[in-house]
């Protein structure tokens, strides 16, 4: 009971410390840390921007953010035309997969392992499908 007590008043007893309620030093340095008046409202300005365009984004999505929409903005030019489509991937082993992949108006089915992997069919696309 008694180290129990003496647990609950371990944090006041550290709280009350003098060298604890002395200033640090910013860096170790010795001296006055002098930060300029300039920069502190320039960094509020900044945080109040930041805020206030995080308001505007919110109300303007009535309160949902869509991630990928988002990165939509700051994409810089649109990917260039792929000539290699994934169509179907499947498992059928613990170690091997059927791929069908589409390539210059070709349809390839391939079997796929860590040691080969083998074309198991090879057919032009179909009509309906291109």
């Amino acid at each position: 009971m008694a180290r129990l007590r003496f647990l609950t008043a371990l944090p006041a007893i550290v709280a009350s410390s003098p060298a604890l309620a002395q200033a640090g030093r910013l860096g170790g340095g010795g001296g006055s840390v002098d930060v300029s008046l300039t920069r502190v409202i320039s960094a509020l300005v900044l945080c109040l921007m930041l805020a206030a365009l995080a308001v505007l984004l919110l109300k303007r999505r009535g309160g949902k953010i869509d991630l990928p929409k988002l990165s939509g903005l700051f994409a810089k030019l649109p990917a260039a035309a792929r000539r290699i489509e994934v169509i179907e991937t499947r498992r059928v082993s613990q170690h091997a997969d059927v791929c069908l992949l589409r390539c210059d108006g070709r349809d390839y089915l391939i079997l796929t392992s860590q040691q080969q992997q083998t074309i198991l069919r090879e057919a032009p696309v179909a009509e309906d499908e291109a």
